[in-house]
């Protein structure tokens, strides 16, 4: 395993400009000679949770093994926190994946299969990238090229996605905003439209945190919009399950709720495989 850690504001030469964060945990296989092949690979850009107050760790390196072992490169982003707020944290996850893209043939990734899962608030900043890639603060970056910054699939897992005061997660909107910009302008389901890529969206039933409704608004959203697009609303479980395992849960033997739970991680490499998310030889 190649192991990096790289600063996207050293990188991009960006003045930081009170930012503290915005770095990139990579995890890649590299090329292993003595096969004599080279192997391509598609990438993942995990981007944890924490309601834009933390950066949760059980949603970082966790996740990234999992998809890691499914024969991706994975790329876990730590991203700044309030009360940093926007648009701070947009252009750092609008880096991250330029940086993905524009390095996709030195780092042997396939330049068209960089996909990306965000979880709760980072459900919300990967909503961000997929779908408002030309916000006025990723352009103010990157020009015309913003386009580069949206994934070429989306996992969206248990999201913040409303601004309805009916079902949203009022603390991520808060440290997202930070009385800049208008929560209602950021509400993922609004901002869905037929230039987005696929999505695969996974939430609970019982999450008394970030209601279902959110996934359920998204997916209707991507209907709407004429993009392929699969949800799974589990019956059983809570909010924050990550990979549903004992590393992130803290258990032994994992609840049932787990067990059932965890299989969002097998449907959604089986989704990314069906839009070409392989391994290239």
């Amino acid at each position: 395993m190649v192991l990096e850690r790289i600063d996207l504001y050293d990188h991009f030469q960006i003045k930081r400009e009170g930012a503290k964060a915005g770095t990139l945990a990579c995890y890649r296989h590299g090329q292993v000679e003595e096969m004599n092949q080279k192997v391509v690979r598609p990438a993942m850009l995990v981007i944890p949770g924490g309601g834009y107050g933390m950066v949760s760790e059980r949603e970082a390196e966790p996740v990234a093994m999992e998809y890691y072992h499914a024969g991706f490169d994975a790329f876990v982003l730590y991203y700044d926190v309030a009360p940093v707020c926007y648009p701070v944290q947009l252009c750092q996850a609008a880096m991250a994946m330029m940086y993905l893209r524009e390095n996709a043939e030195v780092l042997d990734l396939l330049p068209d299969k960089l996909a990306a899962i965000g979880f709760s608030a980072g459900g919300h900043l990967l909503g961000c990238i997929s779908t408002i890639w030309d916000d006025p603060a990723v352009k103010a970056l990157f020009g015309e090229e913003c386009v580069k910054v949206r994934p070429d699939a989306s996992v969206y897992s248990y999201a913040v996605v409303s601004s309805d005061e009916k079902i949203w997660h009022s603390g991520s909107f808060a440290g997202f905003c930070g009385g800049k910009v208008r929560a209602e302008d950021y509400s993922i389901e609004k901002r869905v439209n037929s230039s987005c890529k696929p999505a695969f969206i996974w939430a609970n039933t019982p999450d008394d945190c970030v209601p279902a409704q959110n996934s359920l608004r998204l997916y209707e959203a991507y209907l709407a919009a004429g993009v392929p697009a699969e949800l799974h609303v589990f019956r059983d479980g809570w909010h924050g399950m990550s990979v549903c395992a004992v590393e992130t849960e803290g258990s032994f033997p994992v609840s049932e709720a787990c067990v059932l739970t965890r299989s969002w991680i097998g449907l959604s490499e089986s989704f990314l495989q069906s839009l070409g998310f392989a391994p290239i030889k």
